[in-house]
């Protein structure tokens, strides 16, 4: 019982009353059932009603969803930099949960990116889909669920300062990844795209790295901000980029893949 009070104060009212009332925010089981109905489709429904059914194109598709990633993800960038021009620099700065334009403003932009990457489960609905089976990877798997625990813990608890850093930052390297995914998916230019494949990961990786570099500066006694978000998330980053390095060795570095 006082496991459960314990979350419910932490849950409740360690949060940002800003962000509170805003749909999905003030309450986790809208956000459960939408990851209950995650996993059902991929490792259940899904498959069950692809079994008999030939794999779908969706070329369109992909590339409408491509385009939305490249602009949201774009977006995003742009409004994080008009409130936090040094956000990409690795010192403390703290949040501001006033109601000033400006804290609200960034608020909200962690708030889009939440939603956004909701959005961003779609992608293992279309690989079931489209049978690609093999990209529903441990790590494709990971990396959706824990960017959205980690985009919804950062918007209720810690909407800005040091996390303006991650949202920045992983919101660059998706606009720059979905930029290769729709031009790889333009036939005419794919041969040319191609080879800057091994390349999204390798961004990906030093994007981890300068999330370890950053939460060590959020960790500092002189930085005076939550430190259990960061704390969280210091794990993750190794778990991922584990993950990340890996699928790299494997896929580039491999003898075969060498040969």
């Amino acid at each position: 019982m006082e496991l459960v009070e314990m979350f419910n104060y932490y849950y409740h009212e360690m949060a940002d009353p800003r962000v509170t009332d805003w749909p999905l925010m003030g309450n986790a089981w809208p956000l459960f059932l939408i990851l209950a109905s995650y996993v059902y489709f991929v490792f259940y429904y899904g498959p069950r009603f692809m079994m008999n059914r030939p794999a779908y194109a969706l070329k369109t598709f992909v590339q409408l969803y491509n385009i939305l990633q490249v602009i949201a993800n774009a977006y995003l960038v742009y409004a994080v930099l008009t409130v936090y021009p040094d956000a990409t620099a690795l010192r403390c700065s703290t949040v501001d949960y006033s109601s000033n334009p400006n804290a609200i403003k960034i608020a909200r932009t962690f708030y889009y990116f939440t939603l956004l990457k909701i959005v961003d489960l779609m992608e293992t609905g279309v690989f079931v889909l489209r049978k690609k089976k093999n990209q529903i990877s441990y790590l494709h798997l990971y990396h959706h669920l824990s960017t959205l625990f980690f985009a919804l813990l950062y918007t209720r608890y810690m909407a800005g300062g040091v996390a303006a850093f991650f949202l920045a930052l992983n919101s660059a390297v998706h606009t720059i990844m979905y930029s290769y995914y729709l031009f790889s998916s333009i036939e005419e230019i794919k041969g040319f795209i191609h080879p800057f494949k091994r390349y999204i990961t390798i961004i990906q990786m030093v994007q981890l790295s300068f999330f370890m570099l950053k939460s060590f500066v959020g960790l500092s006694p002189s930085c005076s901000i939550s430190k259990l978000p960061v704390i969280l998330m210091l794990p993750n980053i190794l778990l991922n980029f584990s993950l990340f390095f890996n699928f790299y060795k494997k896929t580039y570095l491999s003898p075969k893949k060498m040969k």
